[in-house]
């Protein structure tokens, strides 16, 4: 490793310092420096990185891997053991017994076959060490592991704890991943419930046991509480209509694994027209930098508390009637865009929600002869997605740094052409 190249100002935490390796395979120009070709090609690696998100670089380093010696490296601890003493959670007080049973439920996870336990048997191991931790300080102490992401613990999902995170990432691995990792599952079988699931995010109880009873981690053992958890990373969301009947088969919505798009005109698989709805005003949420999965995070929060709304569209069907399509109401969940029900009764008042690439927007439609949208009208809707969205960034995703302006534009406005050119100021 070489010397640090650049120094970033208006730094963000928590700090990022960039490493470049293989500087023994550049291949500068004729008359240009080695450090400066190694500095072109960070650079290029950060074309597409946002300002904010640069914002966390403190600084870059090239190494060459055949080259560098160790003293090299231990400047680089150093300089990170700097950057953390300028973090605010640097030297805070640590309790002692925080460390003992830290310790004994390391031992126990190498103990266990399947790295999940509970509340209960925590509070037998907390009792066992020197100074046991009574229940508000062993609920402190998870919450602070998870906190920093060494186990998993939700204080109203309080029967399991995980204790290796990654076991429980290898599950929703085994969900929202490529097909790889979906080990000797029968597709063939239920075809049509996994092209549900593959393309348009719908999860099917059969699906799901397919997939995990097929792995060797014991995950459908745990499935229930397995869900609850996705639940709560918002992951998966509950198809709220099944709870309206009496059903053994619950499905749920896999936001991220969305691929399909509308068919044609979001209006148009409406039948909205000039005639029979009246479109309010676009609402738009502009950011300077959206996180990818900000859009996959909304609508599970919405449809939690809306309804899908269904909408007309085709499939093709079996074998022996290739070439042919039929028409068949489909949920309005398309990658980028989902209608959600306000009135789940008349369903007259809809919501309409696209993301563009960097903001957020989103309409009713208010389906009816005569029908008129109020100014005001819908405050509530804007300000339950502009409270999510606030939710998910602070409390999800944990981005200080990340803020949006709301703006609007003119309601017959097409979805494509909206850039939310208008301040509220």
């Amino acid at each position: 490793m070489h010397e640090r190249m650049t120094e970033t100002d208006d730094s963000l935490d928590p700090p990022v310092v960039l490493v470049g390796s293989h500087k023994d395979k550049v291949e500068p120009v004729e008359g240009e420096e080695i450090e400066d070709a190694c500095k072109k090609c960070l650079d290029t690696c950060c074309e597409d990185v946002s300002d904010d998100a640069c914002g966390h670089f403190r600084g870059q380093y090239i190494i060459s891997n055949i080259e560098d010696d160790n003293c090299i490296f231990q400047r680089i601890r150093q300089d990170i053991l700097n950057l953390a003493r300028t973090m605010r959670t640097w030297n805070k007080d640590y309790p002692l017994k925080f460390i003992q049973l830290e310790k004994r439920l390391h031992e126990k996870k190498k103990e266990l076959h399947i790295p999940i336990i509970s509340f209960q048997d925590i509070k037998e191991i907390s009792s066992e060490t020197t100074n046991p931790l009574n229940e508000e300080e062993l609920i402190l102490y998870l919450k602070f592991h998870q906190e920093i992401r060494a186990l998993v613990y939700f204080e109203d999902l309080p029967d399991y704890i995980i204790l290796d995170t990654q076991w429980l990432s290898d599950a929703f691995k085994c969900i929202v991943t490529p097909k790889k990792f979906q080990l000797n599952v029968r597709r063939h079988k239920i075809k049509t419930l996994w092209d549900d699931f593959s393309e348009r995010g719908i999860l099917h109880n059969e699906v799901l046991k397919d997939i995990f009873k097929k792995q060797q981690n014991s995950f459908y053992e745990h499935k229930n509480y397995i869900l609850s958890v996705m639940e709560k990373f918002d992951i998966i969301s509950p198809n709220i209509s099944d709870k309206d009947v009496a059903d053994d088969k619950p499905r749920y919505y896999v936001p991220c694994m969305i691929k399909s798009e509308p068919e044609y005109d979001i209006y148009n698989m409406f039948n909205a027209t000039e005639d029979n709805c009246q479109t309010s005003t676009w609402l738009c949420f502009e950011f300077r930098f959206q996180p990818p999965h900000l859009m996959n995070h909304l609508i599970a929060s919405l449809s939690r508390k809306y309804k899908v709304a269904l909408v007309v569209g085709t499939k093709q069907e079996n074998k022996q009637t290739i070439g042919k399509k039929q028409a068949t109401r489909v949920n309005a969940l398309f990658k980028a865009t989902a209608v959600f029900e306000l009135d789940k009764t008349s369903k007259l008042s809809k919501l309409l929600i696209m993301k563009r690439l960097n903001f957020i927007q989103i309409q009713i439609l208010e389906f009816g002869k005569g029908t008129m949208i109020k100014r005001g009208m819908y405050k509530h809707i804007a300000d339950f997605v502009t409270d999510e969205i606030n939710k998910i960034i602070s409390t999800r995703f944990k981005m200080t740094n990340v803020s949006f302006e709301k703006n609007w534009e003119c309601g017959l406005t097409k979805p494509e052409s909206v850039t939310g050119s208008n301040n509220f100021k």
